[in-house]
């Protein structure tokens, strides 16, 4: 059986996979216990910027393992 990608592609959509993950994560919570009240939580550095970083960089390695062609072929 022959895969598609080398060893070192399957890693690297593997660091991409937890990269994206852990930008949804650190993306998630904020919420207000009251409705009527707003909320500022929502605009802190991890929720705009550093889950933003780490989507970019999760997608751009991905991209990278696709198209990377191993040395060995």
């Amino acid at each position: 059986m022959e895969f598609n990608f080398g060893k070192r592609n399957y890693q690297l959509m593997i660091l991409g996979v937890v990269l994206i993950i852990s930008g949804y994560i650190l993306m998630s919570g904020g919420k207000s216990e009251d409705p009527e009240v707003f909320n500022d939580a929502i605009f802190n550095f991890r929720r705009l910027t550093l889950s933003t970083i780490f989507l970019v960089s999760g997608f751009i390695v991905e991209v990278f393992a696709i198209l990377h062609k191993s040395k060995d072929e």
